[in-house]
């Protein structure tokens, strides 16, 4: 497990030298994470270590979540007045994310991706 978790920080470190040297704006962890599906689709598959701990991280998911639900009571002043357009905003989010991958699952499963 150890050494998935270490597979896994090394891809986010890369993604977050790549922003470095290139002012990218594309978040590091994002371009980690392409890098690291790149490198799995090349490889054909995780190792059972990297398996093992993505399984961990997948159980536990709400619990890294919880750091950026708790930053936003301490926004900014000027932030904090437009509330209501950032809970639409997120609602609608949601429900858009949840209608595209429900379409998306749905297409993939007949076999037309």
């Amino acid at each position: 497990m150890l050494q998935g978790f270490i597979v896994l920080l090394l891809f986010q470190l890369l993604g977050e030298a790549i922003v470095t040297l290139t002012h990218s704006p594309i978040p590091g962890p994002v371009i980690g994470m392409l890098l690291l599906w790149l490198g799995l689709h090349i490889k054909r598959g995780p190792s059972n270590g990297l398996s093992q701990t993505s399984h961990q991280f997948i159980q536990h998911l709400s619990l890294l979540f919880l750091p950026a639900g708790v930053g936003l009571f301490f926004l900014p002043a000027h932030i904090q007045q437009h509330w209501p357009a950032i809970a639409g905003a997120m609602v609608i989010g949601t429900l858009v994310s949840l209608l595209f991958s429900g379409w998306l699952v749905k297409k993939l499963a007949r076999g037309e991706g």
